[in-house]
């Protein structure tokens, strides 16, 4: 069959999986849909590199290529690209509501992607980000700069 999958569709139907279920903001649902295109950018460069005969020919056929070590495989490879950390972790955090909804709709048993943890943090100290964001609030500084100063301060360190 040369006829290459659509992905467009599966994604139209994650979307409204994710619609209907808890009340996400419109910004979480564009970076869901964001990551799992990305990921199925990386299934179908794989699938090149590798000369695989598998084709994707329908949506219980991907969710079959997809388990924990090809989660895995991929988790390896945002990290061998130097992603940042928040980068990798909510593209894994896709992953597993990807998974989550694979399994609502029948195509997989179990969710491969609950057994692959999000990457640590680099941060020796912790406490030196509570101390910070206190010192930023004794500064009258509005929660939202506040908020990106930590996100900032917590990609700088985990680079």
């Amino acid at each position: 069959m040369d006829k290459q999958y659509n992905f467009e569709n599966l994604q139209a139907s994650f979307k409204n999986y994710l619609i209907a279920g808890k009340k996400l903001q419109a910004i979480s649902v564009k970076n869901y849909l964001s990551d799992l295109r990305h990921f199925f950018g990386w299934i179908v460069l794989k699938l090149k590199v590798k000369n695989s005969k598998l084709k994707i020919e329908s949506d219980k056929n991907l969710s079959e290529l997809i388990d924990q070590r090809f989660i895995e495989e991929y988790r390896l490879y945002l990290t061998e690209n130097n992603l940042p950390l928040k980068t990798v972790n909510r593209r894994l955090s896709t992953l597993r509501k990807f998974c989550s909804f694979c399994v609502a709709q029948g195509w997989m048993k179990e969710n491969p992607a609950k057994q692959i943890s999000n990457l640590k943090s680099k941060i020796q100290n912790p406490n030196i980000l509570d101390q910070f964001e206190s010192d930023l609030q004794k500064e009258k500084i509005n929660s939202q700069t506040i908020t990106s100063y930590l996100n900032d301060v917590q990609e700088f360190l985990s680079i």
